[in-house]
Order: structure tokens, then sequence, then C-alpha cells
């Protein structure tokens, strides 16, 4: 088979390739049967060459009549459920840009911030100018990959670093985040916030302090990135209702049809995020193109 989508001149060539092959064998049997009919019924002298060419012709035209409907019905299937996964890429990653920003942008987010920054000013104003910077890291990855379906490793890792940074000025040895990933794979593809989005999970989740630390580990195992942290709820954990992950799920199923899978065993919640391929990025780029043109068609009509 070949696909619409990567092998479309491909496609129509062996579509017409075998169409006339199919023609000339399926009326050159017909025409033998049909011969002596056609000059019975015209009572006209007709050479068989002539009746054969007939045949061929009608038989060709009428087989691409065929092809172009059965084409064009698919053709335009396919456009129409691309515009259908467009308008729910768009409407998921909306989502999940208003819920970052909502994490990153909250009051307790920014209160916990400025409570730090305001006392490294005085302590330590090597620390506070790092702290400003990292700071304004976070809020300038979420306004720059608001157009992107998907980002590099490097770039979610980058994002990440700097999410932690505020994170363990602020909890100190109550956090005890490692990262062991290769830089050779860091130009594969991730869902933007999908890394950092489960180290503020277990944040959230769990009790983070020096006598109890929170202990969380991401690594690679088999082709998938793995977050891993130790159980130890907080009381209120009643309260969760578990939409964060089910949007990171639908998220990745509706964009590369994979999902990241979660599970707790050994008093450890473990999460593993599908790591897509570099090949990917073509895809990506088609659908953020597509989107693009879908969402400036939608401005225009409004």
């Amino acid at each position: 088979m070949l696909p619409w989508k990567k092998n479309v001149a491909k496609r129509i060539v062996a579509e017409i390739f075998l169409t006339v092959i199919t023609v000339l064998s399926a009326m050159t049997i017909m025409a033998y049967f049909t011969y002596p009919m056609h000059v019975r019924f015209c009572n006209c002298n007709v050479s068989f060459n002539a009746h054969l060419f007939e045949e061929f012709t009608a038989g060709i035209i009428m087989l691409m009549m065929i092809l172009t409907i059965t084409e064009g019905s698919y053709f335009f299937n396919e456009w129409k459920n691309g515009l259908v996964l467009s308008e729910k890429l768009n409407k998921e990653k909306v989502e999940s840009q208003l819920e970052a920003l909502r994490n990153q942008a909250n009051p307790h987010f920014l209160f916990n911030s400025l409570n730090v920054l305001s006392s490294l000013v005085h302590s330590d104003p090597d620390k506070a100018e790092e702290f400003i910077n990292k700071f304004a890291s976070v809020y300038r990855y979420v306004l720059n990959i608001q157009d992107k379906n998907l980002v590099t490793l490097k770039e979610e890792l980058d994002f990440l670093n700097s999410y932690i940074y505020l994170q363990k000025i602020r909890f100190r040895e109550g956090l005890d985040i490692k990262i062991d990933l290769n830089k050779e794979i860091e130009e594969h593809f991730v869902l933007p916030f999908s890394l950092q989005f489960m180290v503020e999970n277990a944040i959230k989740h769990n009790i983070v302090s020096k006598d109890s630390p929170l202990k969380v580990n991401i690594f690679l195992k088999e082709g998938k990135i793995c977050i891993t942290n130790n159980i130890q709820l907080r009381d209120n954990e009643d309260d969760t209702t578990g939409m964060g992950l089910k949007n990171l799920q639908k998220r990745y199923f509706l964009l590369a049809n994979v999902m990241p899978e979660y599970e707790q065993k050994n008093e450890e919640f473990v999460v593993s995020i599908p790591l897509l391929k570099p090949e990917k990025k073509e895809e990506k780029e088609n659908i953020d193109k597509h989107e693009r043109c879908h969402n400036r068609r939608r401005k225009l009509r409004s």
C-alpha cells in the first residue's frame, strides 16, 4: 500500500499503470466475445482491431472516472479528518497552555517565588539575579511554545531545569531531583510541558520537606522517558481529579497515536512519557502549518 500522505506521486503513477494493464487485459478478453455481437447488431463490417480499440477507449474512460471518484472521495475524507484532528489538537493545546499558565502564574507560585526572591536579594544578591533569570525563562518558554505541538527534548529540559531551580531554592533539602538522559536523544520530541508537568504533579501531591524529602528520578528506559517519585501523599489528596494526566494522555494520542503510561509500584509512582523520533518533525511541521492556515481562515471569517 502507498499512503497518500507520503507517496502521492508514486500512488497516482502506480494506480494509472495498474488501471491500464487491467483494462488492456480485461478488454482484450471481452472483445473476443463482444465482436461477433457488434458486427451482427450494427450490421457493419468493422474490423476486430477497430472494435478492440473502441473497447479499450470505453474501458479506460470508465475506469478513470471510477478512479477519480474513489480517490477524490478518499482525499476529501482525509482532508476532512485532518481538519477535525487539527481542531482537536488546537483545543487540547489551548487547554494545556491555559493549564500551564494557571500553574505557573497562579498566586501561590508567584507569592512563593517572590518571597524566595525577597530573601535572596538581601542574603545572596548573585543568586537573586540567577533566580530572576530562571524565573523569566519559565515564562519565556510558555510564551515561545504557544504555537507548537511538539518541542525538542532539549527545549523541554532547559525549561524543566529552570523550573527545578526555582523549586529547589524554595524546598532546599526537601527536594531531590536527578536527571539521567543522554545528549544523543535531545533532538527527539516530546509534548510541551510534559516533563515539567510530571515534576510539578509530584510536588503538588506529595509531602516535600527536609525530614521527608521528595525524590524524583528522570531517565530513559525502552525508548521512553520515565519519571519516578516516592509516594508520600498529602492529607488533601481526595481533592485531586487526575485531569492533568488525562489531558496529557489525550494530547499524545491525538498527535502521535501513543499514550503516556503511569502506575504505582513498590511505593513509587512511575510515569512513562513516549519519546518521539526526529522523523516526527515533518509531521509536526505539517500539522503546525495546517493549523496556522486553519486559524487564519477562522480569523478572516470572524
